[in-house]
């Protein structure tokens, strides 16, 4: 397809549905030009460390993040914690892992300016890493709670 059909299909869309078309172009061309993955640039990511072993994420809580029903979407939350523990698990290895396990237990509705989980690891052997997060809002209430299992090949000699 190319570039003037592209905008002539835009026409069509009203001012929020041309936002996030805008942010999942912008996120594409992010992801392209600095790395990282489309959805870490889509969602509007942020990491962040306090102390030497607390290592968290946040995202702003935006109308492309919630469900009919006026609260952030399951998956959205179950995305923050999952990236969240596999920060906490790469900074603890040093090298990349990939999620054997995630489980996501939700409290509260999602719902405020943004949201917030801080990976933690609870055990770690020489290829797995054990991990588990709380995912608050900007008030500090517990909107879910989560724990994940990582996996980090050794690295090559």
């Amino acid at each position: 397809m190319t570039k003037e059909e592209l905008m002539r299909q835009l026409a069509d869309f009203n001012e929020e549905e041309l936002e996030a078309a805008v942010q999942a172009a912008v996120a594409a061309k992010k992801a392209r030009e600095e790395g990282f993955y489309f959805l870490h640039h889509f969602f509007q990511q942020d990491r962040f460390s306090e102390g030497d072993h607390d290592y968290g994420v946040k995202i702003p809580v935006t109308s492309l993040v919630m469900n009919p029903n006026d609260m952030i979407h399951g998956g959205v939350i179950a995305f923050l914690a999952d990236n969240a523990m596999g920060f906490a698990s790469y900074m603890e290895k040093k090298r990349p892992g990939v999620t054997l396990d995630l489980n996501v237990r939700y409290h509260k509705p999602g719902r405020g300016k943004h949201l917030t989980a801080i990976g933690e690891v609870v055990s770690s052997g020489s290829l797995f890493n054990s991990l588990r997060t709380d995912i608050r809002d900007e008030t500090g209430m517990l909107v879910a709670t989560a724990t994940g299992a990582f996996y980090h090949r050794k690295p090559k000699d």
